[in-house]
């Protein structure tokens, strides 16, 4: 077997070697033995030293190079005499022990090495011949240290021997063999023996450590012993006790962070891993006292704290070393509970060097160098994700600006950050107040701020740097200034442009078909004057009244149906017309009482009259009346052709058919055509008041729904029209709110109307009935609304007067001031109006020009002036010139009309296009005809058993009062209800606000303006007709007036045309509109009828927006409660796996501390184990709030 000497063992061996050698210095050699005895130690190690250092060391091989080796007595030259009897005995003895007896002293044996249990584990597995060469090894090396101190090669110091060494104050020599030999015993000794030693030898190693680091001029010899004192607190420290003990003396750190030294590389690489491995113990406010430590350590050499670190792993010589450093840093930077003092640590690392050092140590390849590496890598990026999520929950909860500005502000106050902050806003008050400019410097500021703030590499920047910051902007040119404008722009003129296109076709499409139909009008009308001249000799004739029937059924469709399709304006002017001549002769023979009578109630074909009148009597009446009454006899002719008026009711009756018709109660026929529209009116109104679909439908089925009363034979009052379906009956088992909106009556509705084709049935579920019960259960509290007004005032200040020969002083004055801001001759102002030059002119001067123009008598009195220019003031040297221009005032007012019309045609196309667009896409839209149908269902449901119940439909300006309605624990609304449930059932019905894209622009149109406008233009365009009609003839060459505005006028005429059409058609669409949601078009203007339905667009976005609010809060609450339960959790279980690693409050004395501790930070076990942390943005957010806002008066702390 091999021994090996312990180093302070050298001087002794040299000198025994010496005495052997030369006989004549033995007897000094003994005096100087006798003399130093208590301070030297000789010790031989023995075979259980060395099987102790084989199995408890878990390290390389290398660290046993520093202990010279010397062979075993056993193996040795020297003679067997050297060696002891009683030793020899002692091992004769240990083998004849027994079984119980030798694994008795394997344990302790194993005790006394300070081995673990994972560490007692294998040795246990050893045979019993192996165990007792072990305890014989044991049991000898016991025997040295302690019984047999009279040889002086056996020799061993006690722990009290040691204190006196070391308080003695030794020379630097002996105090390295000192140092080296109680290495050796603190490793090898029991902990009793480190106990003892420890109470007051930790104090005396401090003593001499601090001693040598406050000398300014160390030699080798101290640098020496500094390794060994190092190495000796390792020692100390490698159980329980001895690192209680270190914790507890607070020279411990800060001695050993001034040990941290690059320029002794073995040293700081011991101290380094030390404090590693005390940064992970998990004892309470280490980290604080280790940071504080390292950071009086710098203060003391005036340095940045973690420079010292950093540059430890410069130094690419000693591996070993830069290993130690990352596992140092990982250790600090890991242990913080807090993300931002985490981040903090880190970023000051890589401000140190750091940064540039990390791609050099990545290139190396070694794998205890690559793990601690991926731990501050991984490291780094949980705790960038973790901020990620930090910022995402600011995002989501401080989004209001007022609030995140005074919060940012009271942080800051008072600080010496403030004066930063507010250059910062004073540099935003310099941004371009451009609508495309502004955004994009914003956007560029935000993208700056988020990389310096959350770098992508986890980093800060570097303060000292003052020049240009590296900021990426790559990817922010193409969204810039000009870029962003023409994409913008011509994204919007393309799809405008398309539109137009498309609308525009449609439009002249429509508008010639509507000439064709006017024109075929006009030739029916011409043929039906013809007839009517031909009338009394046609009349004479036995097949007239079939064949007039019969020449006009053909074009009934066609000519009728427009003609009866326009109500008043036609009948009026026929009735006086055409009752004079036709009236006598047709009236006997369209009275004829038998014929009328069949065809109302049978619908009789053999008589010539009965046709037209079956064909009133037909299911669809509004369109057969004026058609079907025409083809009877003259008589009914002018009267039937009325369906409005009352006049028609008695001018079409018969005398026989009384009964039917409710105007059969007037008198003959004969009175009431010279006189009809007078007399008859009273007693027709009840039943015939109603436009026009009401007489037909009073025919056979509808008198009781029109008139109601008179007539018994029809009293079934439920008949609805348009085979409409009586609205389903609901029994609520709770009180509802009801819903206040404006019932539609049945007669009101319109064949073509939505409410006819409704199914809100569909919608029809237990569930939602029950949500409803759920929420609107209670009576419904009245909202109050309060409106504010504003006052303006106009201040005019008054100007003084300047007396003139002519002009007054206030027209002189403003044509100076007009003058003088275009500073061009007069001569020149002249031509260019003459000649009506596009390149010069301009619309501010033609425009300040016709309001400072004198006026033409002043003209007329300046132009006799000519001959004195130069004696006149400079504004009326400037009438002189103009007066000579004829029909000046009409010229100008035609060039600005000119100048001026492309903004006129820009202001009004838009406005009529928006309005048509926003018509066509409410027609079209299923999902907003689906979100009516289910407003209706739960209107019907909610109003039952009330006056509103059972509602045929509702008007459209309901809908912005759908948020009056509020839940019976007034925490949301009828809107949020119904936003919620399209959420989560119908989301079809959520395309609606994305098809009705046009209904916002359109609520801004006002129809009269628009109207007025048109005929604005119509005036201009007639009275700039007029004017180049009128305008006499000139000699002179620059006049161009009558040249160029003559095109320009007809092209104006063309536009005007256009818009006009297109005005006509906007016009009809909302009319149809209007018949469609049954509203009165006249009664609800275009601006009232689209701002209702925009207002409830954007209402129905911000409930959406609002209900994702507060589920959002609400599931941020749930879980900030999870993450509550989850951290304390997580706290419990790092508490357990630091308790894994050491457990400082378990009883007994753990031994193998230090190595547990370096071996988990070598691995990387120990950071996996302290790093499990999830992103808990939530409670980390509300942390830092809750701290900024207690600042409010005081400054911040730094972390």
């Amino acid at each position: 077997m091999e021994g090996q000497a312990a180093p302070g063992a050298g001087g002794g061996e040299e000198a025994l070697s010496s005495g052997r050698m030369n006989p004549k210095r033995s007897g000094r050699a003994a005096e100087e033995e006798s003399r130093n005895k208590p301070k030297l130690n000789i010790q031989i190690k023995t075979l259980a030293d060395d099987v102790r250092d084989r199995i408890t060391s878990f390290r390389k091989s290398a660290v046993k190079k520093e202990k010279p080796l010397i062979q075993h007595p056993i193996d040795s030259q020297p003679s067997i005499s050297e060696i002891p009897l009683a030793q020899a005995l002692v091992d004769e003895r240990c083998m004849n022990l027994s079984e119980k007896e030798v694994m008795d002293l394997f344990e302790k044996m194993m005790e006394d090495m300070n081995l673990n249990e994972e560490r007692k584990a294998p040795l246990r597995d050893k045979d019993l011949t192996t165990k007792r060469e072990m305890v014989v090894q044991y049991i000898s090396a016991t025997a040295k240290s302690g019984g047999l101190k009279n040889s002086k090669h056996e020799c061993t110091l006690s722990s009290q021997e040691y204190i006196h060494e070391l308080r003695s104050g030794i020379s630097e020599e002996k105090l390295l063999n000192c140092l080296e030999s109680l290495r050796v015993s603190l490793t090898s000794n029991p902990v009793s023996w480190v106990n003892n030693f420890g109470h007051e030898g930790l104090g005396l190693l401090l003593d001499v450590l601090e001693k040598l680091l406050d000398k300014k001029q160390q030699e080798s010899i101290d640098k020496k012993n500094q390794h060994k004192l190092i190495q000796c607190l390792k020692a100390f420290m490698n159980n329980k006790y001895g690192l209680q003990r270190i914790l507890g003396d607070e020279r411990s750190l800060l001695l050993l962070s001034r040990a941290i030294d690059p320029k002794q590389p073995h040293m700081m690489t011991e101290t380094v891993k030390i404090l590693s491995a005390i940064c992970i113990v998990g004892e309470e406010n280490i980290l604080d006292k280790l940071l504080g430590a390292i950071t009086t350590a710098a203060e003391r050499h005036n340095r940045e704290r973690f420079s010292q670190i950093v540059e430890g792993l410069e130094n690419h010589e000693f591996l070993q070393l830069q290993v130690a450093c990352m596992q140092l840093i990982n250790a600090l930077v890991t242990s913080p509970e807090e993300l931002d003092f985490r981040i903090h640590l880190r970023n000051e690392f890589l401000r140190c060097g750091l940064k540039k050092i990390l791609p050099g140590l990545k290139d190396k390849d070694n794998e205890e160098l690559d793990i601690q590496l991926r731990v501050f890598d991984e490291n780094k990026e949980e705790d960038l994700i973790e901020l990620s999520h930090r910022l995402n929950d600011i995002r989501a909860e401080m989004d209001d600006v007022n609030e995140v500005f005074h919060l940012l502000y009271n942080m800051l106050k008072d600080t010496s950050s403030e004066n930063y902050f507010l250059s910062i806003l004073q540099h935003f008050l310099l941004i371009r107040s451009d609508y495309y400019v502004r955004p994009q410097y914003y956007k560029i500021i935000e993208e700056c701020v988020s990389q310096i703030v959350l770098h992508c590499s986890g980093m800060d920047p570097d303060f000292k740097c003052r020049g240009r910051m590296d900021v990426d902007f790559t990817h922010l040119i193409d969204a810039c200034v000009d870029k962003a404008k023409v994409e913008e722009s011509e994204k919007k003129a393309a799809e405008f442009s398309r539109k137009f296109d498309e609308e525009f076709t449609a439009r002249q499409e429509a508008q010639a078909e509507l000439q064709k139909r006017e024109e075929k009008i006009k030739e029916l009308e011409t043929e039906i004057k013809q007839l009517r001249t031909q009338g009394p000799g046609l009349t004479e004739a036995a097949p007239l009244p079939p064949t007039l029937p019969s020449e006009n059924a053909p074009p009934s469709p066609a000519p009728q149906l427009p003609g009866g399709a326009i109500p008043p304006p036609p009948p009026l002017p026929p009735l006086p017309g055409e009752a004079i001549p036709p009236a006598p002769p047709l009236l006997p023979g369209g009275a004829a009482p038998p014929p009328p009578p069949p065809p109302l109630p049978g619908g009789a074909i053999p008589p010539p009259p009965p046709p037209p009148l079956p064909g009133a009597a037909m299911p669809p009446p509004p369109p057969p009346l004026p058609g079907g009454v025409m083809p009877p006899p003259p008589p009914p002719l002018p009267g039937g052709v009325m369906p409005p008026p009352p006049p028609p009711l008695p001018g079409g009756m018969m005398p026989p058919p009384p009964p039917p018709l409710p105007g059969g109660m007037m008198p003959p026929p004969p009175p009431p055509l010279p006189g009809g529209a007078v007399p008859p009116p009273p007693p027709p109104l009840p039943g015939g008041a109603v436009p026009p679909p009401p007489p037909p439908f009073g025919g056979p089925p509808m008198p009781p729904g029109l008139g109601g009363v008179p007539f018994a034979p029809f009293p079934v009052i439920p008949a609805l029209p348009h085979g409409m379906k009586e609205k389903k009956k609901y029994k609520l088992e709770v009180a509802m709110k009801r819903i206040n909106w404006s019932k539609i009556e049945p007669q009101e509705i319109a064949e073509n109307s939505f409410w006819v084709k409704a199914e809100e049935d569909k919608y029809e579920n237990p569930e939602l009935f029950a949500k409803l019960a759920l929420t609107f259960g209670t009576q419904m509290k009245a909202k109050k609304a309060v409106e504010e007004s504003e006052e303006k005032k106009t201040v005019q200040s008054k100007k003084r007067i300047k007396e003139l020969r002519i002009l007054d002083g206030k027209t002189a004055q403003n044509l100076s001031i007009f003058l003088g801001s275009f500073r061009l001759p007069y001569e020149e102002i002249k031509n260019i109006i003459l000649e009506v030059d596009e390149e010069k002119l301009s619309e501010s001067l033609i425009q300040n020009l016709v309001k400072n123009l004198p006026e033409q008598k002043e003209l007329n009195a300046l132009a006799e002036l000519k001959d004195e220019y130069n004696d006149l003031a400079e504004p009326e040297q400037f009438g002189v010139v103009m007066s000579s221009v004829k029909m000046l005032r009409s010229r100008l007012n035609g060039i600005l009309f000119r100048l001026m019309f492309e903004e006129h045609v820009n202001n009004i196309k838009p406005d009529i296009m928006a309005v048509t667009l926003a018509c066509e896409e409410l027609k079209k839209s299923e999902s907003f005809s689906k979100l009516l149908e289910l407003v209706l269902f739960l209107g019907n449901y909610m109003n039952s058993g009330s006056r509103n119940a059972q509602s045929l439909g509702f008007n459209i300006s309901f809908l912005c009062k759908i948020r009056d309605t509020k839940s019976s624990d007034q925490k949301t609304t009828l809107l949020h209800f119904l936003a919620e449930i399209c959420e989560e059932n119908y989301r079809d019905i959520l395309k609606f606000p994305d098809e009705l894209q046009h209904v916002e622009s359109a609520s801004k149109v006002s129809a009269q303006t628009l109207k007025s406008n048109l005929d604005s233009m119509n005036q201009q365009i007639q009275r700039l007709e007029n004017d180049i009609k009128n305008f006499p003839k000139t000699q002179d060459e620059h006049d161009k007036f009558v040249e160029k505005m003559n095109s320009f006028a007809e092209s104006a005429r063309e536009q005007y045309e256009k818009l006009s059409n297109m005005h006509n058609n906007m016009t009809k669409l909302y009319e149809n509109l209007g018949e469609y949601f049954t509203f009165d078009p006249k009664a609800v203007s275009i601006e009232e009828f689209f701002g209702d339905l925009s207002n409830f667009r954007t209402l129905f976005l911000e409930a959406l927006k609002e209900n994702n609010k507060r589920r959002e809060m609400e599931e941020k609450t749930k879980r900030a409660k999870l993450a509550k339960e989850k951290a304390e959790q997580e706290k419990l279980e790092r508490q357990k796996k630091k308790q894994q690693l050491i457990d400082m409050n378990k009883e007994g004395d753990e031994t193998g501390v230090m190595d547990s501790l370096l071996e988990a930070l070598q691995s990387g076990a120990a950071f996996r184990d302290r790093r499990k942390r999830t992103p808990r943005g939530q409670d980390n957010r509300r942390v830092t709030l809750e701290r900024s806002r207690s600042r409010h008066n005081g400054t911040i702390a730094a972390v």
